[in-house]
């Protein structure tokens, strides 16, 4: 485990972006419940704390912004922060389109086949991991949870590559629904983006100077 070495206000950032991580977490854990238990109320509390991170992004880059201004501050060390919270907020925006995909799936009654349920439920559960482990990495620089994260983003890729394939076969079986197929392959989908900006997020974390 490496320390990092930054100026204390900026290490008071950090704390604040990695707090981003934990909101996204539980963005994605009560729409997940929300799926489950097709209640809406729940991805309504799931939007609200989305809006919170979008009004914290901007903050955040306001004042980043503003530390960049000063002379002798590390502004390499800055703009890596800024593509951090740049794609924790990409990754929010991949949780909105999620948080809309399972709305519509509530409000309009679509079903899914139990494969499929336990498919978006193992998805949700691989992704809430990666969040988690995210937020930690920001607050310890642990290079062993950064080959975690690597790691876990190629196998969840591969579960969707493979999940999509089973998904046209039912399709193309009859064993699922048009307006079913599209909701469900929109939050595969969704989910592939969340954790792609969550790596970049974390890969750009440690291009941050020592």
């Amino acid at each position: 485990m490496t320390n990092i070495n930054i100026s204390g206000d900026l290490k008071s950032i950090l704390e604040r972006i990695s707090g981003m991580c934990s909101k996204t977490e539980s963005i994605l854990s009560l729409c997940m419940d929300g799926f489950m238990k097709h209640k809406v109320a729940l991805l309504d509390d799931a939007k609200r704390m989305s809006q919170a991170i979008h009004d914290e992004e901007n903050e955040l880059i306001s004042l980043l912004s503003n530390k960049a201004a000063r002379s002798g501050v590390n502004n390499e060390s800055i703009k890596s922060l800024m593509a951090v919270v740049g794609h924790i907020e990409m990754a929010t925006n991949g949780l909105d389109g999620i948080l809309q995909h399972v709305k519509t799936k509530v409000g309009e009654g679509v079903l899914f086949s139990d494969k499929g349920v336990n498919e978006i439920s193992h998805l949700f559960r691989e992704t809430l991991d990666i969040l988690k482990t995210a937020g930690d990495i920001l607050l310890t620089r642990n290079e062993v949870l950064k080959k975690y994260v690597t790691d876990k983003y190629g196998s969840i890729n591969q579960t969707i590559d493979a999940y999509s394939e089973e998904h046209e076969d039912r399709l193309i079986k009859g064993l699922c629904q048009p307006r079913s197929s599209s909701l469900y392959l929109s939050i595969v989908d969704a989910l592939g983006k969340v954790v792609w900006h969550i790596k970049q997020a974390v890969e750009r974390f440690f291009l941050m100077s020592r």
